[in-house]
Parts: C-alpha cells; sequence; structure tokens
C-alpha cells in the first residue's frame, strides 16, 4: 500500500509536465517515507512527459523501482546523478533485495553488494533501514552477519512477472501429473484389494463345500472299514471342523500354510 506522502505525489503527478515532471521524479526519489516506484511508472502521463526529453530521469526512476545500486554504478551513463539521500535510498532498496533472497547475510556480501567500504557505516545503514521498516533484524556483529526477520516486497517488472507465470504455469502441469499419478495408483490398488478378497471368498467356500461333503461321508455306514480307516477319518474330520471354525470365525484362513493344509486333508479324505 502507498504510503501518504506517495498519495500526495501521485496526484501531483497526473497533472505535471516538462521541467515539474522532472522535479517531482527527484523529490519521489529523494522522499524518506516512498519506497515504492510502480505506481509513478503506471501513470501513462507521466511516463509519456518523461519519455519526450528527460529518459535518463525515467530510467533512473525505473532504477528505484526495479534495481539495485550495483546497476547505478555499473551504468552511470543510464541515470541521472543521485543525491546522497536518494543514493542511500537505492542502497536500503538493494538491501532489501538481498534479505527477500536469504534470511542471513554476510558482512562480506553486503559491503559488495551495497558499495560500502566499512562495517561502520554497513551497521548505520542496517540500523537505518530498521528505523526505516524496510527490514526488520538483529545485528551479529560477533560473527560478522545479519539475521532478517522481514523486508519489504519490491516492485516487480513485466519480465519478472512472465517469468513467475512460467513458474506457477510449470508447476500446476506437475501438480496436474502427480494427481493423475496417485489416481492411477490408487485405482490399481482398488483392484488388487477387491481381486484378494474375491480370491478369498472363493477360497473360504471350496473349503466349506469339501467339508460339508466330508461330514456327509462320515455319516454313512462304516460297512467294513477297519479301525484305523475310522481312527484316521475321524482326525480328518476333527481337522476339517477346526479349519471350518477358522474360515467362519475369520482367524488366519488368509495365510497360505492353512490353504495348503485343508487342500491336502480335503484330498485325503475324498481320495477313492
Amino acid at each position: 500500500m502507498s504510503s501518504v506522502a506517495a498519495q500526495q505525489f501521485l496526484l501531483l503527478a497526473k497533472s505535471v509536465r516538462g521541467a515539474a515532471a522532472v522535479d517531482l521524479v527527484t523529490r519521489v526519489l529523494d522522499h524518506p517515507d516512498i519506497f515504492g516506484f510502480d505506481e509513478f511508472l503506471r501513470l501513462e502521463s507521466l511516463v509519456n512527459a518523461l519519455k519526450q526529453d528527460h529518459l535518463l530521469v525515467l530510467s533512473t526512476l525505473e532504477l528505484f523501482a526495479y534495481g539495485t545500486i550495483s546497476d547505478y554504478e555499473s551504468q552511470r551513463s543510464h541515470f541521472i546523478n543521485l543525491s546522497p539521500l536518494a543514493r542511500r535510498k537505492l542502497q536500503l532498496l538493494t538491501l532489501a533485495s538481498l534479505a527477500v533472497h536469504a534470511r542471513v547475510l554476510p558482512y562480506e556480501l553486503l559491503l559488495k553488494q551495497l558499495q560500502i567500504e566499512n562495517i561502520r557505516e554497513l551497521e548505520d545503514l542496517i540500523i537505518d533501514g530498521i528505523y526505516a521498516q524496510v527490514i526488520r533484524g538483529k545485528l551479529d556483529q560477533l560473527n560478522s552477519h545479519l539475521n532478517v526477520e522481514f523486508a519489504i516486497a519490491r516492485d516487480v517488472n513485466s519480465a519478472a512477472l512472465n517469468r513467475i507465470e512460467n513458474i506457477l504455469g510449470k508447476w500446476c502441469s506437475n501438480c496436474a501429473a502427480l494427481l493423475n499419478v496417485l489416481k492411477y495408483e490408487a485405482k490399481t490398488a482398488n483392484q488388487k484389494k477387491k481381486k484378494s478378497l474375491d480370491d478369498q471368498d472363493k477360497y473360504d467356500k471350496e473349503m466349506l463345500s469339501m467339508i460339508k461333503i466330508v461330514d456327509l461321508q462320515g455319516q454313512q455306514p462304516g460297512g467294513g472299514s477297519s479301525k484305523r480307516d475310522n481312527y484316521e477319518n475321524d482326525n480328518n474330520l476333527n481337522s476339517l471342523h477346526n479349519l471350518s471354525n477358522i474360515i467362519t470365525g475369520n482367524a488366519d484362513s488368509k495365510q497360505s500354510g492353512a490353504k495348503k493344509s485343508a487342500r491336502n486333508i480335503a484330498k485325503r479324505v475324498l481320495r477313492p
């Protein structure tokens, strides 16, 4: 959200032309409470006024919106000369950009990126940034780094927006592909579960059918059967009844050992 000062300058910017537009931009760059510049760049009247005779001023306004102090120092001919206040603000904006990408910023990195020669000046700049609410963090003088807790968001240009759009588009595509994989895996798992339940149900029915047949055979007259045969039949019947209890009680009937034992007993009993 724009500051009160920025809103006042935006109202003035709608009607300024020529030298007045240059003066307004210069005052905006120097103002200690204005750290967002995209709204000024979206004012067609202001941009058109600067495009005619003051391209360096327009480039400098874009620098404050999207650039860093390193950009300014490496391409001085593309921008107007900055006042001490404006240069310090650009350093603070650069600090905000660095703080967005890392929570721990070594002094060595900050000295290089902020174009500062000594640690005392660096710490003063950081303290100014904290008071201006550009960043929030703590100085770790013992380990020579800044612990970042918060940083303001910089303006985003159209190129960056296109990159963000592409990244989000790829992320959405990856999410859709992952969702399809999960759906396939869930379908496969459900099919395997259904097949397993169907096989178990079929097995249970076969075992119960065998037990009924053996029960019927055991009820028929023994004829000339020997005691040994009777004893073996009794044992087989007891074993099958135990298996029947396991199956109907839903105990360990799914185990392959129980299935194999039941089939062997049934074959032995039903063998002619």
